[in-house]
């Protein structure tokens, strides 16, 4: 049997977009920078939350927007992580970007979310990178400077070895 060497070629492809998603989704510009204070109001209450208030703390920070299909599969996982570890000294914070609020506060009481879930701004976006990919995920260490920059998913284990090891 014989392959065509387009179809060769269009899985060598696949395979190298794929290999190359998992080993370039960190945001290095941002890695080693001291993380942005903001205050943003969460969707449910509109209580206000600044990223000072967690200071002490690793913080996770997840960007995500309503209509992204990856941001919502992996939300249950972030949830768990935040219900495990919050009573050690970690926070997980979502913000919500360029979605309408109505639909958040559905997505959040869907899904379950406990932790926080703030309504980003334009700014906010500008001060972490310029989030245009979502999922990005932002781990910031108990002195407040990014460690972890991630574009795109990653799995529950994954996120977990990353913040253990700032706990």
């Amino acid at each position: 049997m014989r392959i065509k060497s387009w179809r060769i070629l269009a899985l060598a492809a696949v395979i190298l977009a794929v290999a190359s998603l998992g080993h370039a989704q960190e945001k290095s510009g941002l890695v080693g920078k001291m993380a942005a204070d903001f205050t943003l109001k969460d969707v449910l209450q509109g209580k206000e939350h600044s990223l000072s208030q967690y200071k002490g703390k690793v913080v996770m920070i997840n960007f995500f927007t309503f209509f992204c299909a990856p941001c919502r599969e992996e939300m249950p996982d972030l949830n768990k992580i935040y219900l495990e570890n919050k009573d050690k000294g970690f926070a997980t914070l979502g913000i919500a970007l360029s979605s309408d609020p109505t639909q958040i506060r559905f997505l959040v009481k869907q899904l379950g979310l406990e932790y926080p879930v703030l309504t980003g701004t334009d700014k906010m976006s500008k001060d972490y990178g310029n989030v245009e990919v979502v999922p990005t995920t932002v781990i910031i260490d108990k002195q407040g400077k990014i460690v972890h920059a991630i574009l795109g998913t990653r799995k529950k284990e994954e996120f977990e070895k990353m913040v253990k090891a700032l706990m």
